[in-house]
């Protein structure tokens, strides 16, 4: 996805008007815009809330500013993302790269699994959180086509892509992968891929699952969710995420405001309200927290009553 981004955000540099902004992360992967851009990558430091009020002043004088950060550290600049960013409703787009458990060797220090729920709680703020390379691209380009703040959110690197080269993001739109008329999978970022490999388990036990890809976090695609909820028996979401104020918040907020009349199984899979304190890979992490296929699989079955 960090590839994805840097060739999207290198094309977009030709607008003269654009300008990036590191905290001291990034500098080595993006030098061919800082080659092609001579003067529009700045390297603040480790200062994320000096980045922040630089990227608002730059915005606020007509610039266009991308806050690229590994995910976790740019909480340490909420203050300034609150009032200097979204309180003006200015042009910065900021790009967390490492988002959940990318960075899982590095301990809670690196896991962003609280963004989500953070940046959502702001408001004039965007929330894209895409699942493949190919969806990363379009995004970027959404992200600096949209006024106002933005927060694109990226893993890091290895992901796959399940989106073919004719595929066109709708900023307005979820986006379903896969169709079926048990239970809704509904998922965000590069935990996607597991619920699409969830979905194949639950082939072989006859039970029919529909993967949605939620890339657009807010504004939320409530319209999309009634006519799926209408579909199916039980809707299930997946993140790699605290279960507190993310993609399955956002989710039963809009079914318990909206869905009346329907008898409907719903269930969030995600972090429990709790930091993860061990140190491993991705993979390895998401068997702890019980963020695999499996658990995905069996959580479906289970809300379906099938043993």
């Amino acid at each position: 996805m960090r590839n994805a981004f840097i060739k999207a955000i290198t094309e977009i540099g030709k607008d003269e008007n654009v300008i990036l902004l590191l905290n001291d992360t990034g500098q080595f992967v993006l030098r061919d815009f800082d080659n092609y851009y001579p003067g529009r990558l700045i390297n603040v430091g480790i200062a994320e809330q000096n980045m922040v009020g630089l990227a608002a002043g730059l915005a606020a004088s007509g610039k266009t500013v991308f806050v690229y950060s590994i995910a976790s550290f740019l909480a340490r600049a909420y203050e300034q993302i609150k009032v200097d960013v979204c309180y003006h409703n200015l042009n910065v787009k900021f790009v967390g790269v490492g988002a959940g458990l990318a960075y899982g060797t590095m301990g809670i220090t690196h896991h962003a699994t609280e963004d989500i729920a953070i940046f959502r709680a702001l408001p004039n703020m965007t929330i894209i959180s895409p699942c493949d390379p190919i969806e990363v691209e379009q995004a970027t380009v959404a992200a600096y086509n949209r006024p106002g703040p933005v927060y694109l959110r990226l893993g890091l690197t290895g992901e796959h892509n399940f989106h073919t080269s004719d595929y066109k993001f709708d900023l307005y739109k979820m986006d379903i992968l896969r169709e079926g008329d048990d239970i809704a999978i509904l998922a965000t970022g590069r935990i996607v891929e597991n619920a699409l490999w969830a979905a194949k388990i639950l082939e072989k036990s006859e039970v029919s699952a529909k993967v949605v890809n939620v890339s657009t976090i807010k504004p939320f695609d409530g319209h999309t969710l009634i006519d799926i909820a209408h579909c199916v028996k039980a809707i299930l979401t997946v993140e790699e995420h605290n279960v507190i104020g993310g993609l399955g918040s956002t989710v039963a907020e809009e079914l318990a405001e909206y869905v009346t009349g329907k008898e409907l199984t719903f269930r969030r899979i995600g972090i429990n309200d709790k930091f993860c304190s061990e140190y491993g890979s991705r993979s390895y992490l998401e068997d702890r927290l019980r963020l695999s296929d499996l658990w995905i699989a069996d959580t479906a079955k289970a809300m379906l009553n099938i043993t």
